[in-house]
């Protein structure tokens, strides 16, 4: 074979070589968004998922209940619980209840741990706290809010980010950003 034969080899393998890949990663672009998550699937019962009408889920300590999580529905994934309009339930060691509600939740069955979602409100006493999420730690007994959030009472207001609650001791810890407000007549010296 004379030289050029080799050259014009050379570049067609060439050529077929890089066509091949750029034909394989279009074909592999094209059909990457075909994938579906589970939340996405349809209830024909063909679904990874399955779908729970008015679940209640309840955490004991002997004949105390330690917390009561229910919702309008709930689908079942391999690890996790999606749960529409949940509504938790916290209690005090005194039998005082801590609500939480939110738009959806995801509870972990095996660590008993809940991830609220979207619309976040947490009522105890006179107190009304309000956030975009929240995350309550079975295993520490804790409540966390990681972002921004505001407590309102009868007369005082807090703002604030990085809540931790411990729900034994009701102790409450900030880390960012904290503001108050106090509009109690007392404590601001008797002005009316």
């Amino acid at each position: 074979m004379r030289a050029w034969h080799w050259r014009y080899l050379k570049w067609g393998c060439l050529l077929i070589s890089i066509g091949s890949v750029i034909i394989a990663a279009g074909l592999m672009w094209s059909h990457s968004n075909t994938v579906a998550l589970p939340e996405e699937t349809t209830d024909t019962g063909e679904a990874a998922s399955t779908r729970v009408e008015k679940p209640l889920i309840v955490e004991r300590k002997g004949e105390r209940i330690i917390w009561r999580l229910k919702a309008e529905s709930a689908k079942q994934h391999e690890n996790t619980m999606l749960l529409t309009t949940p509504v938790l339930e916290l209690f005090t060691e005194t039998n005082e209840v801590i609500t939480v509600h939110g738009d959806k939740a995801w509870f972990e069955p095996l660590k008993r741990n809940i991830h609220f979602k979207g619309n976040v409100s947490v009522t105890y006493r006179d107190w009304l706290l309000l956030t975009n999420a929240l995350y309550f730690d079975s295993t520490r007994d804790e409540v966390i809010v990681p972002n921004a959030f505001t407590a309102k009472g009868q007369h005082t207001t807090f703002k604030g980010r990085g809540l931790k609650a411990e729900r034994k001791s009701q102790m409450l810890y900030i880390a960012h950003d904290v503001w108050v407000k106090d509009s109690h007549p007392k404590r601001l010296g008797g002005l009316q």
